[in-house]
């Protein structure tokens, strides 16, 4: 029996979370420590799907897996016959679900890849994009855009909406510890959340979440033209400083809009007691990951063996902070 697979990698968003919903720039960047594949087969019976979410008949899925049957009933509309109608999905993710890695995004672009390479099809980023976006708004109500960018295309990008997207590259010598809360996150509603504050009836409260968009819209600003420095004008441990500087403001402003939470809080808080220079929450917070930047490797490990050991994780991966991918994993 004819099978075809297709794979995507998770995703970390450096820095601009919800404020790239509302027209601020961010940074995001492929996370290949962890990955979705998809399987598909063609069978007899109708759609059934086995995955570690929920295993049966596709069309019985739960809620949260929505999206994935959304894209699944486009797919059929656009590329299958009648008697081309039944299939068996098999879904393997090491992305943690709901922790802000683009689980969703990479579930719908492994899902699309896997039946083009099905039929043998090409796959334009358009047409690829079409469909996470679907996915992407089912999942989250009002997506950047970002995952699906980040999922889809695996590249690390600068991204702003209605801006063409521009591919960030840079290299430090430093090190990111991301470590998962286990808690999952909720980016449906915190975006939700986030856009009531800006539509409130209370002009003190649209004035507090408007200040705070902005702010974080101005130190992704400032991040980026950080990396994009090249690093030998500025001495490594102004550099690593100033870096540091613009994810502790990041984190701020994130905690004023009420996405963060306390078992975030107290990761960050414990990394940068241990270590790091600073520490900010990843993806749409309310539980989900974060990470901390260490400037060696050594430091970087022995925080991720502390956060494990004190409970501040359930998971920790050590990577080089740099804007190729995201691989050498040498965490927990």
């Amino acid at each position: 029996m004819k099978k075809a697979t297709g794979k995507a990698n998770g995703k970390i968003i450096v820095i601009g979370e919800h404020a790239v919903v509302h027209g601020y720039p961010s940074v995001a960047l492929p996370f290949h420590a962890v990955e979705m594949t998809v399987t598909i087969e063609q069978i007899q019976t109708n759609a059934y799907l086995v995955s570690d979410l929920y295993e049966g008949p596709l069309h019985q899925a739960p809620s949260d897996l929505q999206n994935l049957l959304a894209v699944y009933d486009q797919l059929r509309a656009d590329l299958m016959t009648q008697n081309q109608r039944h299939w068996l999905i098999n879904i393997h993710s090491s992305i943690p679900a709901e922790r802000g890695m683009g689980s969703s995004a990479a579930m719908a672009t492994a899902l699309v890849r896997a039946f083009y390479n099905y039929y043998d099809l090409p796959l334009t980023e358009d047409q690829l994009l079409k469909y996470v976006d679907l996915s992407e708004k089912i999942s989250h109500g009002n997506p950047s855009g970002l995952d699906a960018r980040v999922a889809g295309l695996g590249v690390p990008l600068i991204y702003q909406k209605n801006q063409p997207m521009t591919i960030v590259h840079f290299e430090t010598p430093y090190w990111l510890v991301v470590a998962d809360t286990g808690i999952h996150g909720n980016t449906k509603n915190a975006v939700s959340d986030v856009a009531a504050g800006l539509n409130s009836a209370f002009i003190t409260r649209r004035q507090a979440v408007e200040h705070n968009l902005r702010q974080l819209g101005e130190a992704a600003t400032r991040f980026i033209d950080l990396v994009e420095l090249d690093s030998a004008k500025m001495a490594n441990d102004q550099w690593f400083t100033a870096i540091c500087r613009t994810f502790k403001e990041a984190h701020k402003h994130l905690r004023a809009l009420q996405v963060s939470s306390p078992e975030l809080e107290a990761g960050v808080t414990f990394a940068e007691a241990n270590g790091a220079g600073a520490a900010k929450l990843t993806g749409g917070g309310r539980g989900g990951c974060y990470f901390a930047l260490c400037d060696s490797k050594d430091k970087a490990a022995l925080l991720a063996k502390a956060l494990k050991t004190e409970n501040m994780a359930v998971a920790s991966w050590v990577v080089p902070f740099k804007s190729s991918p995201l691989d050498d994993n040498v965490g927990e």
